[in-house]
């Protein structure tokens, strides 16, 4: 009798007891002999998958993901070589880093398509990715994102002693060991390299939602307003390739408009997700 009122006393115990919540998945895969890190949040589709710029880490979408979590999965990874994740030894062009990005995608089991948010030299890599594997991706967000011919433009404007300045910086990305890893150096070289051919042509995908945030922010430089106005040329030429291309330009924020305007870049996010729910894809 008494172990029978303890079994029933135990289990009127437990069922007011919440049950532990699922952890954030952060964890590894390996591809080709290397962990590659992720972290996968929250339970919803379609899936929203993350790419970083030139160098940082996943950290850097943490904030907006965590708001994004509550109503869908949102997943980030550190590229080979960054953060967590080991390196391999190749070319960090956009034809090996999209590969290696289908290879994970493949091993988390990602089986219907998601959504692609990019920014900065991650916006070059979600494109290159989409035009290869099309029926991996529903939507597209790209957040300031680069544009190879943009660089060499802004050169243009320069004076030949400011150009030794101008070239300076940039190369330094790909040759100082002092303050960059060598792969920020390697794929530094190819934003100014390869890219560009990479990504000439590929256009956008006609099928799927595409929204460009970017700022157009004048700063004290005194080539600045200059420079915004070959930049929003260049992204309104984007028109030309797909007339649906959804383009919001901002001057409230710089380049890392995620920490500036979360909230412009969650409700984006958020109405792709309507767009494809509401299509039923």
């Amino acid at each position: 009798m008494t172990r029978h009122l303890i079994i029933l006393f135990s289990l009127i115990c437990f069922s007011f007891v919440d049950k532990p919540r699922d952890k954030d998945k952060e964890q590894f895969v390996e591809i080709r002999g290397k962990k590659q890190y992720y972290l996968s949040k929250g339970n919803g589709e379609p899936v929203i998958f993350f790419i970083t710029g030139l160098g940082p880490t996943m950290d850097d979408f943490e904030a907006i993901q965590n708001k994004l979590s509550k109503t869908n999965r949102v997943i980030c990874y550190d590229r080979a070589g960054i953060g967590k994740s080991e390196s391999f030894n190749n070319e960090r062009n956009l034809e090996n880093i999209s590969l290696e990005l289908k290879e994970l995608v493949d091993k988390i089991g990602l089986d219907k398509p998601f959504i692609l948010v990019g920014h900065s030299r991650g916006g070059p890599i979600a494109r290159y990715f989409v035009s290869k594997y099309p029926e991996k991706v529903s939507g597209l967000l790209l957040i300031d994102p680069a544009i190879p011919e943009y660089r060499w433009k802004k050169r243009e404007l320069r004076t030949d002693k400011e150009k030794i300045e101008f070239d300076n910086y940039y190369n330094s990305f790909c040759s100082d060991s002092t303050k960059y890893t060598a792969t920020i150096r390697n794929e530094s070289k190819h934003t100014s390299t390869t890219d560009s051919s990479s990504v000439y042509g590929l256009g956008f995908p006609l099928n799927i939602p595409i929204t460009l945030i970017a700022s157009n922010q004048i700063t004290i430089d005194k080539y600045s307003k200059e420079e915004i106005k070959i930049k929003v040329e260049l992204l309104n030429s984007y028109f030309k390739i797909n007339p649906r291309i959804k383009l919001i330009l901002t001057d409230k924020s710089g380049h890392y408009i995620y920490d500036t305007e979360p909230e412009l870049v969650i409700n984006e996010i958020v109405s792709i997700v309507n767009k494809i729910k509401t299509s039923g894809k």
